[in-house]
């Protein structure tokens, strides 16, 4: 039951529970603006566009963050560490960080569908972007993460890589090889 009452602000209303809100009266102008303002704060996902596949997967980036994946899988952070520690998600660990690619995720997302791909799924290359010969910015660009980090890894041997006069040499193959090696959908024969 709700009950109603008038004072010069506006309307009161009480609900069952004893919890009063207050309405106060708008002219049509002042909803018109309201309304107008409501529509340029919605987000897009509140926005009654269709929004394509391509689309929803374009707001992501090609490297995806637990928060990131998080938002796509609709689970929290906790959840999404968990599933990449017992190895649900596709994911690499180098050097004690997790690289979670979009394109991987995507093509789990379809394997584990319950209806079937409409065509067959192609396969997932990360690398097909890049030329033979890498760069620390292809690096960079391909794990998501800063020059320190990336030079880290190289010094460190995370990422095979050869130190030829004040440059580093990297070569697609070899990432290839890494990626191959870090990634935790591996199934060893036994």
């Amino acid at each position: 039951m709700m009950v109603v009452t008038a004072g010069a602000a506006g309307m009161r209303y009480w609900d069952n529970a004893g919890y009063g809100f207050d309405q106060t009266v708008a002219t049509s102008s002042s909803r018109r603006a309201e309304s107008s303002s409501a529509d340029h704060q919605r987000n897009q996902h509140e926005s009654p566009d269709y929004m394509t596949e391509e689309d929803y997967w374009a707001t992501f980036p090609e490297t995806l963050t637990t928060t990131d994946l998080a938002k796509i899988l609709r689970v929290g952070k906790a959840a999404v560490r968990s599933r990449l520690r017992s190895n649900i998600i596709p994911a690499h660990l180098i050097a004690g960080s997790r690289i979670i690619f979009k394109q991987e995720i995507r093509a789990w997302l379809v394997s584990t569908s319950n209806q079937p791909p409409a065509e067959p799924l192609p396969a997932v290359d990360v690398l097909a972007p890049y030329g033979e010969e890498m760069t620390y910015r292809d690096l960079m660009k391909l794990f998501g993460k800063t020059k320190q980090t990336i030079y880290i890894w190289l010094s460190g041997g995370h990422v095979p890589a050869s130190h030829i006069v004040g440059r580093w040499l990297i070569f697609k193959s070899q990432i290839a090889q890494l990626l191959t090696e870090t990634s935790n959908q591996n199934v060893e024969d036994n």
